[in-house]
């Protein structure tokens, strides 16, 4: 049955899913599941462990920044790497609806998220613009990476101007070792995303 919106603009909205391939421990979670007890508990008590009050206000100021992230941004899925060597969501990929502004056209809204950076053509066998960043929190005694990578996917069909936008997050200290798993784990991200295919939906 069509939408009003259907009715009124002569558009047919597009009834499309998708799948993605993961590799054996990843999960997918609502986002809820990011910032509850469960989740956080094995790092806030490792840092409490450490006598790290200061990290410990970090992290909880971290974890109402991300809520408030991802309740904006609309996310309604999370695909999570698994736990390696006690460190909490190493990586995660968050899963958000967009939609480009009336009167924009696509390359004008893909600067905007890119804010100056590069857009690049993600290797897929659909149309998939790739957005990567990278920034760090440091303190006096330690350093947090993040590197980000945003796919942007627009929806096949209907007006043109929906889209699934995937982020991919992934942490890392500052070490050798971290640095490495940082280095597998986007490039894991980059794997999964390149398995992306649109499917009717059920």
């Amino acid at each position: 049955m069509s939408s009003l919106r259907d009715e009124l603009t002569g558009v047919q909205t597009p009834k499309v899913s998708y799948t993605l391939l993961c590799p054996p421990g990843w999960t997918k979670l609502p986002p809820s599941a990011l910032t509850d007890d469960a989740a956080t508990a094995s790092a806030l008590q490792a840092m409490k462990g450490a006598g790290r009050a200061d990290l410990v206000l970090e992290f909880r100021s971290m974890l109402s920044r991300l809520k408030s992230s991802l309740r904006d941004r609309g996310v309604f899925e999370v695909y999570v790497a698994p736990e390696r060597e006690g460190a909490p969501m190493p990586a995660i990929i968050a899963v958000s609806p967009f939609v480009v502004p009336t009167g924009v056209t696509w390359n004008a809204a893909l600067a905007r998220l890119a804010k100056g950076g590069a857009v690049e053509a993600a290797p897929a066998e659909v149309e998939m613009h790739l957005i990567r960043r990278a920034s760090q929190f440091r303190d006096d005694s330690a350093a947090v990476h993040t590197d980000e990578l945003t796919y942007v996917v627009p929806v096949p069909g209907g007006d043109q101007r929906r889209a699934l936008v995937f982020q991919a997050s992934v942490l890392s200290v500052d070490d050798d070792n971290s640095a490495e798993l940082a280095r597998g784990l986007v490039f894991t991200c980059e794997a999964i995303m390149s398995t992306f295919r649109w499917v009717p939906a059920a």
